[in-house]
């Protein structure tokens, strides 16, 4: 196994938002979140994995980021955003969880912030553009990644469901590999994948 993250440097996030989750009241529920992701991103720092990316949406990415962006102290990893375009927090609420101001923090804090519409040059007049951009922006972590994890039910087959979760560990299917965690129980699934092949 040991030889497998010698191969990974950087490692992604995928997740549903809060209203597949508890809501934007529920921080005690959050924090549980945070602390058991903090656990598994530790597990992995150990290896030397250094770059994790997250895609700045509210819930689960937002989790993976405060996770990260806590073990700074511990390692030296590196806690890079990539949003789909600039203003996608522009219908969310001013203040309170996930909010515009949380998010702002996020990205002031953010050792990096790529804007995924610019480096791809998409066109953002376009009907669905947003829509579009936030489907590259997890293309695009995928693609700068040699690991994802994934915020998923084991109940549930990812390559049949629909979703922005589902989409991305469907992307990253023998491709990268899978670190699936299921919400309910906390247990983690591996798919490891080797040279397009998955073992």
């Amino acid at each position: 196994m040991s030889n497998i993250f010698e191969n990974i440097n950087t490692i992604c996030f995928t997740g549903p938002r809060p209203a597949k989750l508890y809501g934007y009241t529920k921080k005690e529920e959050y924090q549980k979140i945070v602390n058991q992701l903090k656990e598994i991103i530790r597990g992995f720092a150990k290896f030397g994995i250094k770059n994790y990316i997250t895609g700045g949406a509210q819930g689960f990415d937002q989790l993976a980021f405060w996770a990260v962006n806590s073990l700074k102290k511990e390692y030296d990893i590196q806690n890079i955003v990539y949003i789909p375009f600039q203003g996608q927090e522009h219908l969310w609420k001013k203040t309170g969880m996930f909010g515009q101001k949380d998010y702002q923090k996020m990205l002031a804090l953010a050792d990096q912030v790529v804007n995924v519409s610019e480096a791809r040059n998409l066109d953002m007049t376009k009907e669905k553009a947003e829509i579009d951009a936030m489907l590259v922006r997890n293309e695009m972590m995928v693609d700068n990644s040699q690991m994802v994890i994934g915020f998923f039910p084991f109940s549930k087959d990812y390559k049949k469901e629909k979703g922005g979760t589902a989409s991305c560990l469907r992307y990253a299917d023998g491709k990268i590999h899978v670190c699936q965690i299921d919400p309910k129980t906390f247990e983690i699934q591996m798919v490891y994948c080797k040279g397009g092949e998955i073992s």
